[in-house]
């Protein structure tokens, strides 16, 4: 059980640090059993990469467990995603809305960094602001870091909003399953939002025909391109159906050479009007994509353009079929 895994790690964690890391029975656990058990609570979820970590060669201050939805993140260095961290006292843990801060970290340096997390922290809040408070709350959260440069010490400005369990009073496990469904379902819905990004990106002209008006056509927009541009899906799509244009017949290989070689485009298949907002949607390469050269791609697109493949592929077949 969730409580019963927290528990160990509260009481045994401070005597494990004194002892070697590898091969230790409570670093296996953190690492293994403890995301085994998130998933098994949320079979619905297998999308979801659960990681959970002791520490790298050393033992960490204190351990986490996340949960990455690959279209956003596959890793704790970047992106948002909903974790469990505890103190460096093991006194108390936390379900956090929370970021990656390394990758800004090595971009930008300390200070900047920790300015964007609380500046992101804040947009997440404002997309969900109708829908957290109902279990969450945004009070800072204090892990106790024994540095300003710690990884500790940068969870705190990236923490969005959350909720705090305290060792001596630990809630049931029930209740802590159902906290952590209800941020599953969050973290969803702040995809389907647009995340902590702006709607429309600085190479997306809102008077182009293919962009939506509305900030909901928006929303999903943004959604449907983060589906589509999720590296291994798209690589997985392409090397299912092939690299030749399914509208068009249009080859790069053919036209371009070596330069063309394996270059096509996925396309989710779902149209943006009917991608589900805050639901976990299971993606497959094979039944959930299509592969397009550019011009069809942008074509599909478009306001007003055939709602599926196969109508797409008749106007096409009209106009230049003899």
């Amino acid at each position: 059980m969730l409580r019963q895994s927290f528990h160990r790690i509260m009481h045994e964690y401070p005597q494990a640090i004194q002892e070697e890391l590898t091969d230790h029975p409570l670093a296996t656990h953190i690492r293994h059993k403890l995301p085994e058990i998130c998933r098994s609570y949320f079979p619905e979820t297998d999308n979801l990469i659960w990681h959970a970590s002791s520490g790298q060669g050393r033992w960490a201050d204190a351990p986490w467990l996340a949960a990455f939805n690959p279209l956003i993140t596959d890793t704790a260095r970047r992106g948002y995603y909903p974790v469990y961290l505890f103190s460096n006292s093991l006194d108390r843990v936390y379900l956090s809305m929370n970021q990656g801060m390394t990758a800004l970290k090595d971009e930008f340096g300390s200070g900047t960094a920790r300015d964007t997390l609380e500046h992101r922290a804040n947009i997440i809040q404002n997309r969900l602001s109708n829908e957290f408070p109902q279990l969450f709350d945004t009070r800072p959260i204090d892990l106790q870091a024994s540095g300003q440069s710690t990884r500790l010490a940068f969870y705190e400005p990236g923490h969005a909003f959350g909720k705090v369990y305290l060792r001596d009073s630990m809630p049931s496990n029930d209740e802590l399953v159902n906290d952590l469904g209800y941020m599953l379902n969050l973290y969803s819905l702040l995809h389907s939002r647009g995340g902590v990004t702006e709607l429309i990106s600085d190479t997306e002209q809102p008077d182009e025909p293919s962009i939506p008006d509305t900030m909901e056509e928006r929303r999903r927009f943004r959604y449907h391109k983060s589906i589509e541009r999720n590296s291994r899906l798209s690589k997985a799509a392409k090397e299912y159906h092939g690299y030749v244009c399914q509208i068009c017949g249009f080859d790069f290989e053919k036209e371009y050479g070596e330069l063309g070689k394996e270059y096509i485009e996925a396309h989710h298949l779902v149209p943006i009007s009917e991608l589900p907002q805050g639901q976990v949607t299971q993606l497959s390469p094979v039944d959930d994509f299509a592969v397009l050269c550019a011009n069809c791609h942008r074509m599909i697109h478009r306001k007003n353009a055939p709602g599926t493949l196969r109508e797409l592929h008749e106007v096409y077949r009209l106009l230049h079929d003899e």
